[in-house]
């Protein structure tokens, strides 16, 4: 637990401490976890924090406080240093006109961080999707079966 004044600091800090032993041989699969990760929509950014901390920490990397606020918003480019390491995490995501968020998030060098940055968010992004369609209320009705036996409801 973190006492109060750790916590402040902390809340500024865009160096990410991770374990380097571990780091490295788990980069691969890390990139691929966060891949599957942003390869759907979420219906909103705070789901798709949760989603994004949960596989970070299942490899040692814990996001800072001060990424919840960025989620808050409805689209936002974040990086983050990886300790000693040469690699950043980059997080990018915006909300579609359907009202859900695409994101994309992979851990990078700096001159892949340097291309991504240059790069527009429609790029990354999925944005040329088919919008998302709700179901209707009534989905769950119970509906009659094919034998038109309609007694077991």
């Amino acid at each position: 637990m973190l006492k109060f004044n750790e916590f402040m600091t902390e809340q500024f800090d865009e160096m990410i401490p991770v374990d380097s032993k571990f780091f490295d041989g788990n980069l691969e699969n890390l990139n691929a976890e966060l891949d599957a990760l942003t390869d759907k929509p979420y219906q909103n950014a705070p789901i798709m924090l949760a989603q994004l901390r949960g596989v970070l920490e299942r490899f040692g990397i814990q996001l800072p406080v001060s990424a919840q606020n960025n989620f808050l918003d409805l689209g936002a480019e974040l990086v983050y240093l990886l300790g000693e390491t040469e690699h950043h995490l980059y997080i990018v995501y915006d909300t579609n006109e359907d009202g859900f968020v695409d994101g994309y998030a992979q851990v990078v060098t700096s001159e892949e961080l340097e291309d991504l940055l240059g790069m527009e968010a429609d790029e990354l992004l999925d944005s040329d999707r088919d919008p998302i369609t709700m179901r209707p209320s009534t989905w769950y009705a119970k509906r009659d079966d094919d034998a038109g036996n309609s007694d077991e409801y």
